[in-house]
């Protein structure tokens, strides 16, 4: 596919710039004996290099590519696992790159042809994160017309909807259905405002309760009446009399 051949290019045209880079840094890095498992004497299983583009898949769905386009696009600034861009995640890049805000790199007086980083990037995986999209068509539209935060409008649409798919299903919103154009604004990613529907419930349930309370109230709003009425005939006719006897 299109998207299978860019990203090869890419990322054979970004291992090239950076592993000069990464290879000095690991030059300059002390020799570190290999840890031993403590139970059976045999060396540890290595860790995995964070860095490495993500394995990949055949047949490769949408989300799929987009893994490997978030990779190549997204993860330096939002992390391998869409945590944004912690302290921690700074720290498994060569350490002459580590502190990204630095004059010369993209501080306030970045390299040239450079970029201004925003102190915060936000995680865009994991609970409480992409609450300003109520569906993947809005985040859609964002990631075509607004990321790479350094190269906006740089993934055509077939790629911004593959990375659209990843996220989704980074959030367990996708149902593996191929996103386009058309059917993008179908998902959600939010659930749909329950507010009214609440409210209204409330009034209901008012309303009801008010409906069991009447026939409980309206006797003794009766004999309230009644006895007025009595009281007040009673009253009147006192007076007729009296005035009867004066006459």
């Amino acid at each position: 596919m299109k998207i299978i051949s860019k990203l090869g290019f890419a990322a054979s045209l970004t291992w090239l710039l950076l592993s000069p880079v990464i290879q000095k840094a690991r030059a300059q890095e002390p020799p570190t004996a290999e840890p031993q498992a403590a139970d059976t004497g045999q060396p540890a299983m290595p860790r995995p290099d964070r860095l490495a583009p993500p394995p990949t898949v055949i047949p490769a769905t949408q989300a799929d590519e987009g893994a490997q386009l978030f990779w190549l696009w997204c993860q330096p600034c939002h992390g391998d696992r869409g945590q944004g861009l912690t302290d921690e995640w700074r720290e498994q890049y060569p350490e002459d790159h580590r502190n990204c805000w630095a004059a010369g790199c993209h501080g306030d007086r970045p390299y040239e042809n450079g970029f201004t980083l925003p102190r915060y990037v936000p995680a865009i995986i994991g609970d409480q994160t992409l609450l300003r999209f109520q569906t993947m068509e809005e985040l859609f539209d964002y990631v075509h017309t607004r990321m790479p935060f350094e190269y906006p409008g740089a993934l055509n649409e077939e790629e911004a909807l593959a990375v659209t798919a990843y996220l989704a299903r980074s959030h367990d919103k996708w149902d593996s259905t191929p996103l386009t154009k058309a059917n993008v604004g179908q998902y959600r990613l939010q659930p749909l405002p329950t507010a009214t529907l609440q409210v209204n419930n409330e009034v209901k349930i008012e309303d009801s309760e008010r409906q069991q309370e009447l026939p409980d109230t309206l006797p003794a709003m009766e004999v309230i009446l009644v006895a007025s009425i009595v009281l007040v005939s009673l009253v009147v006719l006192g007076i007729f009399v009296l005035w009867r006897r004066r006459v």
